[in-house]
């Protein structure tokens, strides 16, 4: 017997279109932080202190994307594609937010009936930067949203009350994982052009959380 530990939950399914979409980093008892490196873009992670005992969880959504339908949606061309996607989405996401690092929110429910949350009292949330009631549904290219909201409707159906009212969608992550990969030798794992230097973790390219990270930083390290 003792206190009931917060909940966690770990999400992942098909959503149509050849997408897919999953929970990352989950974040139980825990709250929404800015990592924006330019004060004209935004961008937000999650996190949960040690006891986690905040009022709050939160997760991102992630679906995955190809570079050539993101040269279609007109984010531009080659290697950079996604860097240029990344810095587009953060430049609206701050422009939708107000300034300030404010993010701007959804409801679950608007999101999916594509209203702007921007009416009435939002429910509370961890980002101490503030937030703003906005439209989110049209931020991104619609394959993004349709798999989205796919995905929602499927999670919904294993953990009922997924979809609420009270469920707030914040703007933008998008930075589970590098848009680009550094080219390493695949035996010495040291970069192919520049002598001495070894790519390693998600920056390089090489992982997409703390985990992942660790063990291709102690592969790298042997």
């Amino acid at each position: 017997r003792g206190r009931v530990p917060v909940a966690d939950y770990r999400l992942v399914t098909e959503a149509g279109a050849g997408k897919s979409c999953y929970s990352f980093c989950m974040c139980p008892g825990g709250q929404i932080v800015p990592t924006s490196v330019d004060p004209e873009e935004v961008c937000v992670n999650g996190m949960s202190f040690s006891k986690r005992a905040s009022e709050w969880a939160n997760s991102a959504l992630v679906v995955n994307v190809d570079p050539g339908e993101l040269e279609a949606a007109g984010f531009g061309h080659g290697p950079l594609v996604g860097v240029a996607f990344q810095a587009a989405m953060e430049r609206e996401a701050a422009r939708r937010g107000g300034g300030g690092l404010r993010a701007p929110v959804q409801r679950v429910t608007d999101f999916l009936e594509g209203r702007p949350s921007d009416y009435g009292v939002l429910p509370s949330s961890s980002y101490r930067r503030g937030v703003t009631g906005a439209a989110l549904h049209d931020l991104y290219p619609p394959f993004i949203t349709d798999a989205l909201k796919d995905a929602l409707h499927k999670f919904d159906q294993w953990l009922p009350g997924f979809i609420s009212p009270q469920g707030l969608l914040h703007g933008v992550e998008t930075r589970t994982s590098a848009p680009v990969q550094i080219t390493r030798d695949g035996e010495s794992l040291e970069s192919v052009s520049v002598q001495g230097l070894y790519p390693t973790g998600e920056g390089a390219g090489y992982a997409g959380g703390i985990v992942s990270a660790a063990v291709d930083g102690a592969r790298v390290g042997r």
